[in-house]
């Protein structure tokens, strides 16, 4: 009996033993990937830090004039000048009542008091 107790042992511990190596492998493989993984975050966060760098750095005004001068916008020792715009009106045009007064104030212009 001893030797079929030591073989059932045997095979037992075998199947532990591969059930364990198993999991080490996959364990090992899930390590390796995770380290790919931050080494690929890393690299692209320090490609994000560059690529703010660069639009700080292309939003300043001197760099505004420098693309002006290379597409010949404007000439060494020139200036360069910003031009705000209104913010545009919400309501719509008003054509009647504004051509009333046009016509009242031309009336005004060579019929009024002088």
């Amino acid at each position: 009996m001893r030797p079929v107790v030591a073989t059932a042992v045997l095979a037992l511990g075998l199947v532990c033993a591969a059930a364990f190596t198993g999991i080490t492998v996959q364990a090992n493989a899930l390590e390796r990937a995770k380290g790919v993984l931050s080494d690929e975050i890393a690299s692209e966060q320090a490609r994000n830090a560059q690529l703010e760098a660069s639009i700080a750095q292309k939003n300043t005004t001197d760099y505004l004039i420098q693309k002006a001068q290379d597409y010949d916008f404007i000439k060494r020792g020139e200036g360069l000048i910003a031009v705000e715009r209104s913010a545009p009106t919400s309501g719509p045009p008003q054509s009647d009542s504004g051509r009333a007064s046009r016509i009242a104030r031309w009336i005004q212009l060579f019929f009024g008091t002088r």
